[in-house]
């Protein structure tokens, strides 16, 4: 059994994630490398102080870090974020943002859902008129090297998405702390009357909402890549199991029964990124390439997450059951696995948005 992984997005920028990764161990790493390493500033523009990079920048960091399992906020810190960003404009306040966060003067966690199509019902409620927002924030990854925290939250009177940016001082209230599947830290954090400034107001309406579509869509292309660069990682990590492990006298990748369940991982790992890859490739620069996007974008999360659950359990399945043995990196992979099937997005909501999408063309 003879099988090359090639990486899915070599260049530099993979190669450092992948040395620091290689070097961590899946509970001890700290999120102050991605500004260090200035991938944080990634999909910022040069004249801003940023990379000026792509989405296949960012992946190829994502890649260097799923060789390990290891987790980091890279996903929201580097990818929605500047990509919210990105899309508010051009206005001196907000140029001066993505200046400040290029400059690592500001670390800006997103916090939340970026999926605009879940409307203002899981939404923290803010009062324009009061300046103060209540409610709870949910599902927020909030490091201790953070400065700031970004979400979407919706108005008391309409139905009026507006982006606000706090800094972590104003959540001074109790926070209740839940440990992810795959070992994140996750938070949910009342916002009982907190009262805002006009400067924690980032943008309302169309604006806000156009901006937060930016931020679902890179956060589907960055779990996609995530899922992909895993499964490439977890297909490694049991080719090697299988030659190295031996029964009968025989290393178990002898056995036919065995060579076909790789063959088939590798027939939807190869699918998997040539789906991935195709997607990022997508021309958004007009109104109808850009809806064809979204469902393009919400084709990639519903076939990658599908595809994501049964690897997950074909990798355990050829570890001989141990999966549960979480010292094994190809545990600890398909895990992952399984978490990013769940993570900004499920396939039933992609379901749904494409039902959607065809009764649009249809009528």
């Amino acid at each position: 059994m003879t099988v090359t992984m090639d990486t899915v997005f070599p260049n530099l920028l993979f190669d450092g994630a992948a040395r620091y990764a290689i070097n961590t161990t899946a509970g001890t790493a700290d999120p102050s490398i991605i500004t260090e390493m200035g991938w944080h500033t990634i999909l910022l523009a040069e004249n801003e102080g940023g990379y000026g990079g792509t989405l296949e920048d960012l992946a190829a960091v994502i890649e260097g870090i799923a060789t390990r399992a290891i987790n980091l906020p890279l996903v929201t810190r580097c990818g929605i974020v500047p990509a919210i960003l990105n899309a508010l404009g051009d206005s001196p306040s907000i140029s001066e943002l993505r200046r400040r966060v290029a400059a690592d003067e500001l670390r800006i966690e997103w916090g939340g859902s970026c999926d605009p199509r879940l409307g203002v019902h899981a939404l923290p409620v803010i009062d324009l008129e009061q300046r103060t927002l209540n409610g709870t924030l949910r599902q927020a990854e909030l490091a201790q090297d953070c400065t700031h925290i970004m979400f979407a939250v919706t108005g008391t009177r309409a139905n009026n998405i507006a982006l606000v940016c706090l800094e972590t001082g104003q959540l001074a209230g109790p926070r209740e702390a839940f440990l992810s599947v795959e070992g994140r830290n996750i938070y949910e954090i009342p916002l009982g009357n907190l009262p805002l400034s006009e400067a924690n107001i980032l943008a309302q309406a169309d604006i806000a909402l156009n901006s937060l579509r930016s931020g679902w869509k890179t956060a589907q292309a960055a779990t996609g890549a995530d899922i992909v660069c895993t499964m490439r990682q977890a297909l490694t990590e049991t080719i090697a199991y299988l030659q190295e492990r031996k029964q009968f006298g025989r290393p178990l990748s002898h056995f036919q029964v065995l060579q076909h369940d790789v063959a088939k991982l590798y027939v939807c790992f190869e699918t998997c990124k040539g789906l991935l890859k195709s997607t990022l490739r997508l021309d958004t620069s007009t109104e109808a390439n850009l809806e064809l996007s979204v469902a393009a974008f919400n084709l990639l999360g519903l076939y990658l997450r599908e595809q994501a659950v049964e690897f997950a359990q074909s990798v355990i399945q050829l570890h001989g059951g141990m999966g549960m043995t979480q010292e094994t990196l190809a545990a600890r992979l398909a895990t992952r696995l399984i978490a990013l099937a769940f993570r900004f997005g499920d396939t039933y909501q992609h379901t749904k948005a494409l039902q959607r999408y065809q009764g649009d063309q249809v009528s």
